[in-house]
């Protein structure tokens, strides 16, 4: 089956966010020395003091929203080569079918490489990101952001 690419909007995160982005977000800030805190997936006056010194130290607009410039800022290769955006089940694009064939060949069972982010895809991601190499980086809910995506095309993370 042939996919095509559909533009997704990019995530953008703020205090008061909640959720797997939140958490990649927390781990990129730890991993970049920002803070020290575990990630916890909600986005709280510690976070944003930890987005703001990343933003500052980039040059960027220190207002403590994560979006484009910051997203792309943290260096990451990215699912779609789109800062910011994030594959989760219900996605359908090349993006997904190149992360299920690269899933497939780690020896992970989820059927076909259709480029439809379904159940059995969501599963060998929630498998790999809870058992990896032992060291958590990421997300364990199966939402693919830039580590996990690096993680899974063999990238060299973090």
């Amino acid at each position: 089956m042939s996919t095509t690419t559909q533009q997704k909007p990019v995530t953008i995160l703020q205090q008061g966010s909640v959720g797997p982005e939140v958490t990649d977000l927390q781990y990129i800030l730890q991993i970049r020395k920002f803070t020290a805190n575990a990630p916890d997936a909600q986005f709280g006056p510690v976070t944003r003091a930890a987005v703001v010194r990343f933003q500052k130290s980039k040059n960027l607009v220190a207002d403590g929203i994560v979006g484009a410039a910051t997203w792309t800022a943290m260096g990451y290769t990215w699912p779609e080569n789109q800062p910011g955006v994030f594959l989760r089940e219900g996605d359908s694009s090349n993006a997904v079918q190149r992360m299920q064939q690269a899933l497939l060949t780690k020896r992970f069972s989820l059927g076909l490489a259709d480029g439809i982010f379904g159940p059995k895809t969501k599963a060998a991601v929630i498998q790999l990101q809870k058992n990896g190499d032992g060291e958590r980086l990421s997300n364990t809910q199966g939402v693919v952001g830039p580590i996990t995506w690096g993680i899974i095309m063999g990238l060299k993370v973090p």
